[in-house]
């Protein structure tokens, strides 16, 4: 059962709000807030393959880059939908996270959404939340598919 007080839709609600700020116009990224939901160490996979790196400063560098990369394609807002959180064992649990990614593309001006769902894994043992590990579908993908790359 996990630790009173340990609330990961609201932790989500939060990344998500962190998210579309960053892509509002002008932009706020809040990257010290967006690294701070992460573990010092993770793990990502995707249909690219798996990586893994530290939570340092390339990896904040990085969450710069993926918002600019997000506004530079058109994205104009990201939302979660849903979030369902699967308890693994006391100290651990994975959320699936529904998220709407809206554009509006830049070379003709149509808007769109694109839905997708993440799969989180997160260690509650301490103080807040953690994101260790992530599963995340073909992103490169789905916007070659909506005409934004």
């Amino acid at each position: 059962m996990l630790k009173q007080g340990t609330d990961i839709k609201s932790f989500f609600e939060a990344y998500a709000k962190r998210s579309n700020a960053a892509l509002q116009d002008p932009p706020v990224e809040d990257v010290d807030g967006t690294v701070a939901s992460f573990a010092p160490y993770l793990v990502e996979s995707s249909p690219q393959g798996v990586m893994g790196g530290a939570n340092n400063t390339e990896f904040r560098n990085m969450i710069g880059q993926g918002f600019a990369k997000y506004r530079n394609v058109g994205g104009t807002a990201m939302r979660i939908t849903g979030v369902k959180v699967t308890e693994l064992d006391d100290a651990n649990v994975m959320a699936t996270v529904d998220w709407e990614f809206d554009y509006k593309r830049r070379r003709d001006g149509k808007t769109g959404t694109v839905g997708f769902a993440n799969r989180y894994f997160l260690n509650v043992a301490g103080d807040t939340p953690k994101i260790f590990a992530y599963i995340t579908p073909d992103e490169h993908q789905a916007m070659q598919e909506h005409g934004l790359i």
